[in-house]
């Protein structure tokens, strides 16, 4: 159980960096965003995806979905909604 904590949670980490959503400002969040957007469909993510019993479609899919009002969420409200839709299927 806990294993499957810390994947979702690299799941949530990783698509939050991706949407560009940080707690803090700094001048690396720039890379930290284009590496996580280069992870994503790769197949470091389609095992971790594997991990968490999701497909990695799915998975993408949740991403898309949310980037759509990156405008008015925070950071924080991100990973709630990423968590959220992450670990309900569970």
């Amino acid at each position: 159980m806990q294993e499957q904590l810390l994947i979702k949670s690299v799941l949530v980490q990783g698509l939050t960096d991706a949407l560009g959503k940080f707690l803090w400002a700094s001048r690396l969040n720039v890379k930290y965003q284009r590496e996580a957007i280069d992870w994503l469909g790769s197949k470091d993510f389609d095992l971790v995806c594997s991990y968490a019993n999701w497909q990695p479609s799915e998975i993408l899919r949740i991403y898309k979905d949310i980037k759509k009002h990156t405008h008015y969420l925070t950071a924080t409200d991100i990973r709630y909604l990423l968590y959220e839709q992450i670990t309900r299927r569970s």
